[in-house]
């Protein structure tokens, strides 16, 4: 059933950090198959705060469904998400990352699902997932490293939290956008934290995933240094312990942490 009052239709969310080249060759990828479909949609590109052409290169988009908000700093790709789940049009929103890591038809068979199921996330890692291997070694020690903490620490039972292609129905998003305050890259994790603690259901869709070398977000050493310290915080403000630490412990955090 369709949220009441929801427009049907697929917003997408592209979160955009000096991303001229990939975000050009996303859109030229994605948007005629979405237009083919006949569908209605809109692809929300989000400009973080970029210091290069991607606005130049989204807002050469506009008159083919895309929407560009445009942000002289940056917000890290949580709060560029969450800027851009606020602003959508349609029944069903996602986002995606700038490389355009899944194909057009992807796309779509993860916002199918959302016909029996209020949010669905791309995976690399369930059955009859492929593209995995194709990351460096030290990416994917660290990602299966990640999804043993937050299977221990958050108790989310899902295979793969950070694959950058989550779909949900409006509903969910307006449901959890004030209680989701984490931007760094801990955001997809701190998300679904909140979409399951409310009673939703996630389901896991196995997706042929294309990895680029040339990533905005690596992973190194400090990078999965705060993630871990991000994911600590979710458990810590989300527990009885949480209502009793300092605003200002709060405050500090999140800026300390605010992007990675």
């Amino acid at each position: 059933m369709e949220a009441a009052g929801a427009t049907p239709g697929v917003t997408i969310v592209i979160p955009a950090w000096n991303e001229q080249d990939r975000l050009r060759r996303t859109l030229e990828r994605y948007i005629p198959s979405l237009e083919g479909r006949g569908d209605p949609f809109e692809v929300l590109v989000v400009v973080d705060g970029a210091r290069d052409r991607t606005a130049e290169v989204a807002d050469a988009f506009v008159d083919r469904h895309v929407r560009v908000l445009h942000f002289p700093t940056k917000l890290g790709k949580g709060g560029a998400i969450l800027a851009g789940l606020r602003e959508a049009r349609y029944d069903y929103v996602g986002y995606l990352d700038a490389d355009g890591p899944i194909s057009p038809e992807a796309i779509y068979a993860l916002v199918g699902n959302l016909q029996d199921v209020d949010c669905v996330v791309a995976s690399r890692w369930v059955q009859g997932a492929s593209g995995a291997e194709e990351e460096p070694r030290f990416n994917r020690a660290a990602g299966r490293a990640w999804n043993f903490l937050t299977r221990t620490i958050l108790f989310l039972p899902l295979r793969d939290t950070q694959c950058g292609a989550k779909f949900f129905r409006s509903s969910v998003v307006r449901m959890v956008l004030k209680t989701v305050t984490l931007t760094n890259r801990a955001f997809d994790v701190s998300f679904l934290y909140h979409i399951r603690k409310v009673g939703i259901p996630i389901r896991e869709v196995a997706v042929h995933w294309t990895h680029d070398p040339d990533s905005r977000m690596p992973v190194g050493v400090r990078a999965v240094s705060i993630m871990f310290i991000s994911l600590l915080g979710v458990r810590v403000m989300n527990s009885p312990l949480g209502k009793r630490v300092p605003t200002k412990v709060i405050q500090w955090f999140m800026t300390e942490f605010s992007d990675a």
